[in-house]
């Protein structure tokens, strides 16, 4: 591994630019063993057993030599980490990873002195964690990273963590706490979604660090500064780390010691930086191949290697001078749209129909598995009302209204509609967010749910919190078919466990006020329920006339394009402002 290459000297320049925030860099080191990702090199993975995998692909066994010359590729990664300037490395030991296989008597059946016992299977790790402490002495940290619980079927266990976490503590001088498997990515919480429990590991981590003397650190749901102090404080662990809450918001630390906690924009774990495998829920046939979508749903200021943005936003054109800025529509892409051109110094006029702010998003007040998303609307509010923006309520921007202002430059955020498709007896059934308004009151026992992508699946989920019986009707051949990935198997997960039943390749013909008849596999079903609810979708918002009469410079964003994610519309809402100059 060269040293004067360009990837050694980005590197280097990382390093340095960690440090010069007074922060340690470290690496992290990572052998993915048998579970060896598609990068089409042709090269077979190998783990602890030779065997033949899912796929067909042959995979050998680790020979005893080729775990010392493994161990030795470890050791040339620290000095080279070292020579680029870090202060030392994670070691990944969890989540599935070689070191992990080596441990779990599901993937290692060998009969040497590597498989066996317990000491035995941890032999590897020992071996590794020794030798690198030995090649790179003790100023070079060593930070272990493991799964405090894998949480599959036959996986190891937090008493296996805590053995594990004993035994290879005098070669490191940290525990990283995570839990979960590559292999089951949302089930097993390695990564949290909307459906798991904040700070999912907090107290897994606190009986490590009652069995240890190093420091211990925990990962996992953590979007909230109470969260994390009332951990460290509680004396639960040394340390908290964070992974998609600083794409969320990178200044989470410093507004938390400032007394600005709230001005943190909460992590959503929403998955849209990190969709994850397909899940799983993989097996099923997509009608639409969606890209994964790379960028953070809340954070339109992240910088991704597939960059959305043209140009770095800190090499932007700063505006020439201050516009008057008339943006339409106070939903969460027309809220970021005011916050960006406000801060550009321009002068906002921010008109709303409705009596309150938050546009669609007002329905996460009345649903608990939505409370990232509420605490993020409420943060959009605050941070407009902070601001020197005049925001006007009831008003309706009509062609007069426009004129009256009379603006520099126009953003159009009014969002979408129900979608009503043309289905006999449609108007028996309630629009999804009119449900939500009544804090579902008007449901009674049953519920069938037309529609089953996100939107419909989501609202059933929500239901079935409120112990109402419900069945979802979906024309594709699987719910949520617009989305992939982990978000897509918690809610699937959700609506499985707790009882919700589903018709899919079922397409509706007929909907009465408490029957909807649809057509499945060349045959007629009817289904029967106190209540109807229509969640096929929404449709963007037109506002035709408006358009004709604007004569300057004029944006339309987020779903009155065409009815879509939070993340499209705050992304587009930054990205118009960012573009008045």
């Amino acid at each position: 591994s060269s040293r004067d290459d360009e990837f050694f000297n980005v590197m280097k320049k990382t390093a340095e630019m960690i440090k010069s925030y007074g922060s340690l860099p470290l690496g992290e080191l990572l052998s993915t063993g048998e579970i060896k990702t598609n990068i089409g090199d042709g090269i077979n993975p190998k783990g602890p057993d030779s065997k033949d995998l899912e796929d067909g692909t042959h995979q050998d066994a680790f020979t005893k030599e080729e775990i010392k010359q493994h161990i030795q590729e470890h050791i040339d990664a620290c000095k080279w980490f070292r020579d680029a300037g870090w202060e030392g490395v994670v070691i990944h030991c969890g989540h599935g990873w070689l070191p992990a296989q080596f441990l779990s008597p599901m993937f290692n059946h060998r009969t040497d002195e590597y498989g066996g016992s317990f000491e035995n299977r941890a032999r590897f790790t020992i071996e590794l964690l020794s030798a690198v402490r030995e090649a790179m002495g003790e100023d070079f940290l060593i930070e272990m990273r493991v799964s405090s619980d894998e949480h599959i079927p036959g996986g190891l266990k937090l008493d296996d963590a805590v053995k594990y976490c004993k035994i290879c503590e005098p070669y490191i001088d940290m525990i990283h706490v995570s839990c979960g498997h590559y292999l089951s990515s949302s089930r097993s919480w390695e990564f949290t979604t909307a459906y798991a429990p904040h700070g999912a590991n907090i107290e897994n981590a606190a009986v490590i660090k009652q069995n240890v003397n190093v420091p211990v650190c925990v990962v996992g749901g953590i979007n909230s500064p109470e969260m994390a102090e009332e951990a460290i404080a509680a004396g639960k662990v040394d340390m908290v780390s964070m992974g998609r809450q600083f794409f969320a918001d990178p200044a989470f630390p410093n507004k938390a010691a400032e007394g600005r906690a709230d001005e943190i924009r909460r992590c959503l774990r929403c998955g849209r930086c990190y969709p994850g495998p397909s899940g799983e829920h993989e097996t099923e046939i997509w009608t639409i191949k969606y890209p994964p979508l790379d960028s953070c749903t809340i954070n339109p200021d992240t910088v991704w290697p597939a960059s959305h943005h043209k140009i770095l936003p800190e090499e932007m054109p700063e505006p020439e001078a201050s516009r008057k800025v008339l943006i339409v529509g106070g939903g969460c892409g027309g809220l970021q749209a005011a916050i960006t051109a406000s801060d550009r110094g321009h002068k906002v006029i921010l008109c709303e129909k409705a009596p309150v702010l938050g546009g669609v998003i007002n329905f996460t007040d009345h649903t608990d598995h939505k409370i990232d998303i509420r605490n993020f609307k409420n943060l959009l509010i605050r941070e407009v009302e902070k601001r020197p923006i005049e925001v006007r309520l009831n008003c309706e921007v009509t062609p007069e209204v426009y004129n009256e202002i009379n603006p520099d430059a126009v953003i159009l955020a009014v969002g979408s509609d129900d979608l009503i498709l043309p289905i006999e007896g449609i108007e028996n059934a309630i629009p999804a967010m009119d449900v939500y308004a009544a804090d579902f009151k008007n449901l009674g026992k049953s519920v069938i749910v037309l529609g089953g992508g996100l939107v419909g699946c989501e609202a059933a989920a929500d239901y079935i919190d409120h112990g109402i019986d419900t069945t979802i009707v979906e024309m594709k051949g699987a719910l949520m078919p617009e989305t992939t990935g982990l978000y897509r198997t918690a809610v699937h997960d959700f609506i499985d466990k707790n009882g919700g039943k589903y018709e899919v390749g079922a397409k509706v013909v007929k909907v009465g006020k408490d029957f909807v008849t649809a057509e499945k596999d060349g045959k007629e079903i009817t289904l029967k329920a106190d209540t109807i609810v229509n969640a096929m979708g929404r449709r963007a918002h037109s506002c035709d006339e408006l358009k004709e009469a604007i004569k300057v410079p004029c944006k339309v964003i987020g779903d009155c394009v065409r009815a879509r994610q939070i993340g499209d519309a705050v992304r587009e809402g930054w990205t118009a402002a960012m573009e008045i100059i």
